[in-house]
């Protein structure tokens, strides 16, 4: 039985859409073959809605030869449960998975009131491949949940523990308590490659218009800059988060 844009259950999932409803249920949305696996894989997954279209795409039954509640729906549906022009047949209603920290942190970045939601989802995927320890997210951050910002994640989400802080003060006490640097980005501050970043090392990434406000640079006890020698006055945020955690990176192995 195809399930009508008029039920409950479908209902409920186009509020997820909403950061409201996000927040109160504490679930979000996905879509597409991988990602939805990558949710049944981590076990948050609460039920699945698809388009008879799905048994055309290739590895289809990585997300429907399972146990979890499946619902067929209309692609008209699936349009609305999503914001892509060309959606990906499948929509999975996600749990949003429970934060586990390790206690020996030593690497964490520091996302400050980035606005873009494909710069933040790149700046996860980026630290999920490097390994870093965790992401601290400070208010005024666009919501990790948008929907653009899951996309550009590309699965990253569920593999790197997110922390969230009301005010970057709050999240630099945190830090300093567990024995930090705190690196801020600064015209001013050490050429990057001369930094040693091998110790217990936070690394904010500020405002992709205004960058770090004086006042929270100066809360950190570490400036840092990438040097340029072209003529360009700056990089583009999720750009300059993986320079930075690349050469932390390297610094490491």
């Amino acid at each position: 039985m195809v399930l009508k844009r008029d039920s409950s259950i479908v209902k409920n999932a186009i509020k997820l859409k909403q950061k409201k409803y996000r927040e109160q249920e504490d679930k979000f949305l996905v879509e597409g073959i991988r990602f939805v696996e990558e949710a049944i894989l981590e076990g948050l997954v609460d039920h699945i809605f698809y388009s008879k279209d799905i048994y055309s795409v290739n590895g289809y039954e990585r997300v429907l030869n399972n146990d979890l509640p499946k619902f067929e729906v209309d692609e008209s549906v699936i349009k609305e449960l999503t914001n892509t022009t060309t959606p990906q047949r499948v929509v999975a209603v996600v749990r949003k998975p429970k934060i586990e920290i390790n206690e020996d942190l030593s690497f964490v970045v520091v996302v400050d009131k980035v606005q873009d939601p494909g710069n933040l989802g790149t700046i996860i995927r980026t630290c999920d491949a490097a390994g870093v320890d965790a992401v601290y997210i400070i208010k005024g951050t666009v919501d990790v949940y948008n929907d653009k910002t899951l996309r550009s994640t590309m699965g990253s989400i569920f593999h790197i523990p997110i922390l969230y802080y009301e005010t970057f003060k709050d999240a630099v006490e945190n830090l300093y308590s567990m024995g930090f640097n705190i690196y801020a980005s600064a015209l001013d501050g050490e050429d990057l490659y001369k930094t040693d970043l091998k110790g217990k090392t936070a690394v904010v990434i500020g405002n992709e218009a205004n960058g770090m406000s004086q006042e929270d640079i100066m809360l950190c006890n570490k400036k840092i800059r990438i040097p340029m020698i072209g003529r360009a006055e700056s990089l583009n945020a999720s750009v300059a988060a993986a320079v930075i955690i690349y050469e932390a990176l390297r610094q490491r192995l």
